[in-house]
């Protein structure tokens, strides 16, 4: 059961098939692991910060289904996506925030 502060259990699945309808997916997966390796950061906050370069670039709400499925399987919660968001606005604009809140409304709902 998903509280209100999780994000829900499916993303990853969801996430995952999108990702095999792309070409060259293993391609992508195999950058995304390359990445986590040689960053040196926790799962956790890796995705954290994916998340924060998605809002920066006004990524489409398909790149942020991708990067909330992994977060939902490194245990991030809403409650940290919030957070993050909130600490972008000073950054990249509360315009760029609003849009990715509406993307990543839309990657939750389904709709992506």
């Amino acid at each position: 059961m998903t509280t209100e502060h999780e994000l829900p259990p499916d993303l990853a699945d969801r996430a995952d098939e999108v990702l095999r309808s792309w070409p060259n997916a293993d391609l992508l997966a195999g950058m995304s692991a390359d990445a986590f390796e040689a960053s040196g950061l926790d799962r956790e906050m890796l995705v954290l910060v994916w998340l924060a370069a998605l809002v920066a670039l006004d990524a489409p709400p398909e790149s942020f289904l991708m990067n909330l499925g992994a977060a939902s399987q490194a245990g991030v919660s809403k409650d940290q996506v919030h957070q993050v968001l909130t600490a972008l606005a000073p950054i990249v604009g509360t315009p760029r925030v609003v849009s990715a809140t509406f993307k990543i409304t839309e990657a939750l709902r389904g709709a992506a």
